[in-house]
């Protein structure tokens, strides 16, 4: 806008320029047109003589002459003033056209000036908005630098602080845990100690009542059969009522419950249970071994859908020493090639199951009729 505004003033000052040319010009032409109407009323007025002509009648072929001469001279003179005027005029031309040119040049140097002055004003303005707008933006990225070095200060700071506190509670937690585990320890020896208290009176009670088993029993050798027996039942029901008085309870149980007695009752059943227990599995091995006592069975060590992977198998079956074979059988359309070892005793088959679930490999016992 504003170097338009300039463009404006460089205008203004070159039509004030031809204003003026023109006006001079004229001025020139009026002042030329002026002269050369004096020049005309000159020549159009008679000179008058100082004398009074005389008039004298003369011939005709006289006259003709003077007439002649003097229309002559006056168109001489006419001519030359005719001359004088067009070379004024033409001066006054030239002079007027090189006004013109000079008022012209200097109007084009004056919008030139201007032009250039315009340009150098915004050439300067806009090399001041620049600089301007660098500096602002200087300001801003050092205000953003500062901002955000202040910010990731703040945040290392809020981040150390972080780091302290869970360092503090990390160590504090260590100590409780170390001082929980100390008192752990402690407590445990005290029941150790206990225990083994426990233990030695138990030792001691136990040969008290293996002495005095001993002298009850060289007592019953003397009694009579039936005294014997009545003996006997007591001493029984002695041992178990002992038995079940002095089931003592580990460290583990004593720890677990929280107190002895609660230790003795948990040990009690848990004496009760495996007795029990025991005498289920001797029982149910009992009529297993009755069951399978001259039966025979093989195991089925893998069935697959190609023979490669059967003879892989019988393989790595041969390297455990083990002696198999490969069975096919039709399912349909499909052809199963299954591995089998020898038939065997079920009491060999079940031994050799479990070895071969040791080395990770799957079997079936299949019995045979």
């Amino acid at each position: 806008m504003k170097k338009s505004t300039q463009y404006g003033k460089g205008l203004a000052g070159f039509f004030f320029g031809l204003i003026l040319a023109t006006g001079i010009i004229a001025g020139i032409l009026f002042f030329l047109n002026q002269g050369n109407q004096n020049v005309f009323k000159e020549l159009t007025q008679p000179k008058q003589s100082e004398e009074p002509e005389i008039l004298k009648p003369q011939d005709k072929a006289e006259k003709r002459p003077a007439t002649d001469n003097s229309s002559s001279q006056a168109d001489e003179e006419k001519a030359k003033a005719e001359k004088e005027a067009a070379e004024k005029e033409a001066k006054a031309k030239e002079a007027a056209e090189k006004a013109a040119k000079e008022a012209e040049e200097k109007a084009a140097q004056a919008e030139k000036e201007a032009q250039e002055k315009a340009e150098r004003e915004a050439k300067e303005k806009a090399d001041k908005a620049e600089a301007e707008k660098a500096e602002r933006e200087a300001k801003e990225k050092a205000e953003k630098a500062a901002a955000d070095k202040a910010e990731r200060e703040a945040k290392e700071r809020a981040d150390k602080t972080a780091a302290d506190k869970a360092e503090r509670e990390a160590k504090e937690k260590a100590a409780k845990a170390e001082a929980e585990k100390e008192a752990a320890k402690k407590k445990l020896a005290e029941k150790k100690a206990e225990l083994e208290k426990k233990r030695a009176e138990k030792a001691k009670a136990e040969k008290e009542a293996a002495d005095k088993t001993a002298k009850d029993k060289k007592a019953a050798d003397q009694l009579t059969d039936k005294q014997k027996e009545r003996a006997e039942r007591k001493l029984a029901e002695k041992k178990a009522a002992e038995a079940k008085k002095q089931n003592k309870p580990t460290p583990e149980q004593i720890l677990n419950s929280g107190s002895i007695e609660k230790a003795r009752k948990a040990a009690n059943a848990s004496a009760t249970k495996e007795s029990s227990n025991a005498a289920g599995k001797q029982s149910a091995e009992k009529a297993e071994a009755a069951a399978n006592s001259g039966k025979k069975a093989f195991l089925q060590l893998g069935s697959y859908a190609d023979r490669s992977s059967a003879d892989s198998q019988r393989a790595k079956l041969a390297i455990l020493g083990v002696s198999s074979k490969v069975v096919e059988s039709q399912n349909g359309d499909k052809t199963i090639y299954r591995v089998q070892s020898n038939t065997m005793p079920q009491e060999a088959a079940v031994k050799l199951q479990k070895n071969l679930q040791g080395h990770n490999i799957n079997s079936l016992i299949r019995s045979t009729k």
